[in-house]
C-alpha cells in the first residue's frame, strides 16, 4: 500500500527539516576550523531554515 502524495511530500519536508536543524547544529558545535562569525551566521541560518519549514508543513497540512 502505497502512501499518498500528501503524506509523502509531508513526510519529506518533516525529513529535510530535521536534516538542517542538526546540520546547524553540528556547524555550530563542532566545526572548529570556520571563523566564528561565519559559524554562527551559516549555522543558525540552516536551523531558521528547517523551523520554517517545519511552521510551512504545520500551516499546509
Amino acid at each position: 500500500m502505497t502512501a499518498t502524495p500528501r503524506a509523502r511530500q509531508k513526510r519529506t519536508l518533516v525529513a529535510l527539516a530535521i536534516l538542517l536543524i542538526g546540520g546547524g547544529a553540528c556547524v555550530l558545535l563542532l566545526l572548529a576550523r570556520m571563523p566564528l562569525p561565519l559559524r554562527i551566521l551559516v549555522g543558525l541560518g540552516d536551523i531558521v531554515a528547517g523551523c520554517g519549514l517545519l511552521v510551512l508543513v504545520r500551516q499546509k497540512f
